[in-house]
């Protein structure tokens, strides 16, 4: 079960983890009278990670709480990301948080979702 800071925000629908790779930095400098370049490795920088999926409640008071409760983690702070395969994502930012669909009632109240993590090294 995917859980944000052990919390189960994401229990109530199917959703998909994608991380991205690891980004890394370097700086080239040339030199008059040398062939070539000097690359210095200034190191492993952040990464993106995304997550998709469907939340889904009983009612649409239900269902709006469920997307405050995740809204409330864009705060700035770092947090820790666990998907169904119980792989963590630790030191994760939660840049944003867009509903692509919106609130529909089938056999219960749903929406469609994307969230951007930043996750540092």
């Amino acid at each position: 079960m995917t859980s944000l800071d052990s919390q189960s925000l994401f229990s109530s629908g199917p959703c998909e983890i994608t991380p991205g790779p690891w980004e890394r930095q370097t700086v080239r400098r040339g030199f008059v009278g040398l062939d070539g370049e000097l690359v210095f490795d200034l190191g492993k920088r952040s990464r993106t990670v995304v997550q998709t999926g469907r939340l889904s409640a009983g009612s649409a008071s239900a269902l709006q709480s469920l997307i405050d409760a995740i809204q409330a983690k864009a705060d700035g702070q770092l947090h820790s990301l666990t998907d169904n395969h119980n792989q963590t994502y630790s030191n994760v930012l939660l840049e944003s948080f867009q509903l692509e669909t919106p609130l529909r009632r089938g056999r219960a109240f749903y929406c469609d979702y994307r969230i951007t993590y930043r996750q540092l090294p």
